[in-house]
């Protein structure tokens, strides 16, 4: 009987464990350390770390499967009217427009390719030609420490591929690219560490520039 009960409890503590190991939130920018500065990890983690309970309250599922349902969510368009007005949104997104990680990582495309961009056709307003406006969007730096130093470190065939479009300096919508990764990235693979701090900073964050550039 002793024996039994011994075994149930093991089984149940290692089911705990294992539980919190599936929704806790890992220090992934650790795995770039040889590659990016401290300052840079330390932010990378954090924000990893907030989108992450952002996550979790959102979505209601475990960890793996947020990740999933958020992918969906970029793939569509499909979220909720508060999913970018969490009580920390603004000040996470002014600390990392702010940081020298986002000006050493994000780039205006015509830093790298001034053929890209595109002209907007001259209008006018109460008879006035309006100034001529040019699409210069910013875009992760392909050529930056982070992007070579992600391709270095990753082993997601899936994440691969689409870092690969990133270091060609396409401006890629990333609805598009999300619907590739919903499709492809295995369990395994979403709770690969390096697959969550992409998805987090190079989606996530992005998209919140996006989106505190047109309230500007």
């Amino acid at each position: 009987m002793k024996l039994v009960f011994k075994i149930l409890s093991l089984a149940l503590t290692i089911g705990i464990v294992s539980s919190c190991q599936s929704q806790s939130t890992g220090n992934y920018a650790n795995e770039l350390q040889d590659c990016l500065e401290s300052s840079d990890i330390e932010l990378l983690n954090s924000l990893s770390e907030k989108f992450e309970k952002h996550l979790i309250n959102s979505y209601g599922s475990n960890l793996t499967e947020s990740y999933k349902q958020y992918l969906g969510s970029v793939a569509t368009g499909n979220f909720s009217q508060t999913f970018f007005k969490y009580s920390t949104f603004e000040e996470d997104m002014h600390e990392f427009r702010n940081s020298k990680f986002y000006q050493n990582s994000w780039v205006k495309t015509s830093s790298f390719d001034k053929e890209a961009l595109i002209e907007v056709p001259l209008t006018a307003w109460n008879g006035e030609i309006q100034k001529q406006e040019v699409y210069d969007p910013i875009v992760l730096d392909p050529t930056g420490n982070y992007v070579s130093c992600l391709l270095n470190k990753n082993d997601s065939k899936a994440m691969n591929d689409y870092l690969e479009v990133v270091k060609t300096g396409i401006d890629i919508s990333p609805g598009l690219v999300a619907k590739v990764l919903y499709d492809s990235l295995s369990t395994e693979e979403l709770n690969d560490g390096l697959t969550r701090l992409i998805i987090a900073i190079n989606f996530h964050y992005q998209i919140g520039l996006l989106i505190t550039e047109k309230k500007n």
